[in-house]
C-alpha cells in the first residue's frame, strides 16, 4: 500500500467495474465526488491519534494500537487478516465495519471468511474519514510481524500479571467457546429429531448388549440421567417457587454485601443463576456459575436479559471439569440439599470445589447443615401405606407391604403428628467437612411427648448461614417452619409401636450411600427393638 491514493483508485476500480454491470446497484458508493474520494488527505488533515477498535483507549500509532488488541483483546491482526483473506481493499472495509459497529473481539472472531458483513462495497465510505487506520499500510505491517515472529525465540518475556491476565481471559474465551459448541451440538440433535420419520424417530439410539458396562460408563450414565432431570424447567421452576429457599438466600447474600463486595464468587449447580444475580447485585466483581444441565442456556439468556453478562461467566460441565480460574474465589455459593439433605449426593461436588478454589478464609452459603429425627403417630398416613395392601378392590396385597416400608416418602409432615421431640443426628460444618463425613452412624434417644402409636420416624434438616455474617439466616425445613419443596422424609415402621409420655427410646441411624447408585442412599433405622432398612432413591 504505498499512498492513500492508490488505496482509494484501486478501490474505486473494483466498485466501477461492478456498477458497470449492475445499474445503480451499489447507490452510497456513487453517492460522493471524485473529490470527496480522492482528496481525503488534503480535506481532512489525518493524526497519529489512533482509537482502540475494541474500547475507549487511544494510541500515538497503529503499531501500538494493534499492539494492545494483541495483548488486551486476544485479538491479533496479523493473524486474522491471513485466516480472512484482509487485502487494501477488505482491510478498508473492515475497520469501517468494526468502527460503525460496536463489537467486541470475541464476536469479531466469530465471523468466517465467506459470511464477513464487511465484503460489501458500502464499507468502502469511510466511518470516519480523519481515522488513521485507513491510511495503515496494512500489508507491509503483516509482512514486518510475520518475518519478526519467524527470526524471534520460542521463549516469550512478559510481565507475570500480564501472563495472569490472558491465561484468565483465554478461561472465559474457552468456557464461552465450550458453551457455544453445546449449543451447536442441542440444534443438531434437535434437528435429527425433527428430520427423523416416525419409524425412526421411534427406534432406539442404541440396542442393549449382554456385556457388562464398565463401572465407569454406568457412573457416566447415572450423572448424565441425574443432570438431564434438571433440564426440564419444571423443577426450576417449583424451586423458584419455593420462597422460603429463594428468600432465605436472597437475604443471606443481599443483606451481607460486605462479604460480596468486589470479590470473586463461585455458583456450584447455578441453574437458572438466581443466587449468581444475588451475587452481582450485592457488588460482586465476578461471578462464576456452572451446572451440568442445559437449563445453562436458559441461564446465559436470563443473566444478558438482566444486564449482569459481564459480571457472571457461566460454564457448562461438572465442577470438576472447570478450567482452573487465575485466582482462588473468595465466596461459595451453593443450593446443593436435597431431600433428608444428603440425597442426590450434590455435597460431593461442593466440598471439592471448596477445596480446589476457595481462597483461605473464604466463606460458604450455607455454612453449617444438620439432621433432625422425631416420631409421629400419624395413623392416616400408615393407612394410606401399609394397611391399603391389606384390602385392594377385594384382594390381599400383603406381599406387597415389605418393599412398600422399604421406600421413605417424601412427605409434608404436620407439626400437630409430632409425638416427640426432635434430636439432631448430623451436623456438617461446610467449611471443613470431607466427603466421608456424609455416611455416618448416629446413636440417639427420642423422648416421647405424648402417649400414642408411633408410625414412623420423620427426619428433616436445617441449613444455617452465619459464620462471620452480620446477619444471619436460618433456613429450615422442620415440619414447624413453613413448608418447602424439600418436605419431610418419612420412614414408616412395619408396626405400630405404643409409647408414652415420658419414655427415652434408645435409637440408632445408620446412613450411606447406596453402591450401586451413589446420588441415593440407604438408611437402617433402630427404633426400640425395631430395626428396618430404608432406600431414598
Amino acid at each position: 500500500m504505498d499512498s492513500v491514493a492508490d488505496v482509494n483508485n484501486c478501490a474505486l476500480s473494483e466498485s466501477n467495474a461492478r456498477m458497470d454491470t449492475t445499474d445503480n446497484q451499489f447507490e452510497d458508493l456513487s453517492s460522493g465526488s471524485d473529490d470527496e474520494w480522492l482528496g481525503v488527505e488534503e480535506e481532512v488533515p489525518l493524526t497519529l491519534q489512533t482509537l482502540c477498535i475494541f474500547c475507549p483507549e487511544i494510541f500515538n500509532s497503529a503499531e501500538l494500537m494493534f499492539e494492545h488488541c494483541h495483548s488486551q483483546h486476544i485479538f491479533d491482526i496479523v493473524t486474522y487478516s491471513r485466516r480472512m483473506g484482509l487485502n487494501c481493499i477488505n482491510y478498508i472495509k473492515f475497520i469501517n465495519y468494526v468502527r460503525s459497529h460496536t463489537l467486541s473481539s470475541s464476536e469479531i472472531m466469530e465471523f468466517s471468511k465467506n459470511t464477513a458483513p464487511w465484503l460489501r462495497d458500502k464499507y468502502m465510505k469511510p466511518h470516519d474519514a480523519s481515522d488513521p487506520l485507513l491510511t495503515f499500510d496494512i500489508e507491509s505491517y503483516i509482512k514486518k510481524k510475520l518475518s519478526e515472529r519467524s527470526d524471534a525465540d520460542d521463549n516469550i518475556t512478559m510481565p507475570s500479571s500480564h501472563f495472569e491476565s490472558i491465561l484468565q481471559k483465554l478461561a472465559r474465551k474457552e468456557m464461552k467457546l465450550q458453551n457455544a459448541y453445546d449449543r451447536i451440538d442441542r440444534m443438531k440433535e434437535a434437528a435429527k429429531t425433527v428430520l427423523l420419520c416416525p419409524n425412526q424417530s421411534s427406534t432406539p439410539s442404541h440396542t442393549t448388549s449382554n456385556s457388562r458396562m464398565s463401572e465407569e460408563s454406568r457412573s457416566n450414565d447415572d450423572d448424565d440421567h441425574y443432570f438431564s432431570t434438571y433440564d426440564h424447567f419444571a423443577i426450576h421452576h417449583e424451586m423458584l417457587q419455593d420462597d422460603v429457599r429463594t428468600l432465605s438466600y436472597q437475604e443471606a447474600i443481599l443483606k451481607n454485601p460486605e462479604v460480596f463486595h468486589q470479590k470473586k464468587v463461585l455458583d456450584v449447580g447455578c441453574g437458572t443463576a438466581i443466587l449468581s444475580m444475588f451475587a452481582a447485585k450485592a457488588g460482586a466483581a465476578e461471578v462464576m456459575g456452572v451446572d451440568k444441565s442445559d437449563v445453562i442456556f436458559q441461564a446465559m439468556d436470563i443473566v444478558r436479559e438482566n444486564g449482569f453478562d459481564p459480571v457472571i461467566n457461566l460454564f457448562r460441565g461438572r465442577v470438576e471439569d472447570m478450567p482452573i480460574p487465575d485466582a482462588k474465589v473468595d465466596v461459595i455459593v451453593s443450593e446443593w440439599m436435597g431431600y433428608f439433605l444428603l440425597f442426590e449426593g450434590m455435597l460431593d461436588s461442593v466440598i471439592y470445589a471448596r477445596d480446589k478454589f476457595l481462597a483461605p478464609g473464604g466463606h460458604m452459603f450455607p455454612d453449617r447443615c444438620t439432621i433432625s429425627l422425631l416420631a409421629v403417630c400419624d395413623m392416616a398416613k400408615y393407612k394410606q401405606y401399609v394397611e391399603f395392601w391389606n384390602d385392594v378392590y377385594g384382594f390381599k396385597m400383603s406381599a406387597m407391604k415389605k418393599d412398600v416400608i422399604k421406600e421413605a416418602n417424601v412427605e409434608a409432615v404436620s407439626a400437630e403428628v409430632a409425638c416427640s421431640d426432635p434430636v439432631i443426628v448430623k451436623e456438617l460444618d461446610l467449611t471443613y467437612c470431607a466427603v466421608e463425613d456424609t455416611e455416618f452412624v448416629s446413636p440417639f434417644e427420642l423422648v416421647m411427648t405424648k402417649s400414642c402409636k408411633v408410625t414412623a420416624i420423620v427426619g428433616y434438616f436445617d441449613s444455617f448461614f452465619e459464620r462471620g455474617l452480620k446477619h444471619k439466616v436460618l433456613l429450615s425445613t422442620s415440619p414447624k417452619a413453613k413448608q418447602t419443596h424439600w418436605k419431610q422424609t418419612m420412614f414408616l415402621l412395619p408396626n405400630p409401636v405404643e409409647v408414652n409420655k415420658g419414655d427415652s427410646i434408645a435409637c440408632k441411624i445408620t446412613c450411606r450411600k447406596n453402591r450401586r447408585d451413589p446420588r441415593s442412599l440407604i438408611v437402617k433405622i433402630n427404633f426400640g427393638e425395631s430395626q428396618n432398612f430404608y432406600y431414598l432413591s
